[in-house]
């Protein structure tokens, strides 16, 4: 007697694993898209963050500069140089309520933080991130 699988078993098992596949794809899916989307959000959050302590170490204005042409996120010092820059992932979109590619966030060294609402997209939906 040989051992071994017939093909019918290979195929039945083959056939199982995918129809699984099918039912859990999309939500493996959506679960990284929801994950991106939070992380662009913690991502934002955390330069707000680190703006207003160097606000608050050198008593001087820094910005949060959103680039919605390029989904990314800038740091800026005074001079206007970058400190620290991050580019979101491919399915995050940065969504402004003006028409510009651009929006500054202003820390003050007090720690108040000015700017208009910020609202990230992906395939998950919408997180609009407190600047507070």
């Amino acid at each position: 007697m040989k051992k071994g699988f017939s093909l019918i078993e290979v195929v039945m098992v083959m056939a199982v694993i995918a129809l699984a596949l099918t039912l859990a794809g999309p939500r493996i899916g959506a679960g990284i898209g929801r994950l991106q989307l939070e992380q662009a959000g913690q991502s934002l959050r955390s330069f707000i963050k680190i703006g207003r302590i160097q606000a608050q170490r050198t008593d001087r204005e820094h910005y949060v500069l959103l680039d919605r042409k390029n989904d990314s996120i800038t740091l800026l010092n005074p001079e206007m140089k970058p400190l620290r820059h991050e580019e979101l992932p491919s399915s995050v979109q940065i969504i402004l309520d003006s028409e510009s590619d651009f929006a500054t966030v202003l820390i003050a060294p007090s720690g108040i933080v000015r700017g208009e609402t910020v609202r990230l997209r992906g395939r998950a939906g919408e997180l609009e991130v407190s600047l507070q």
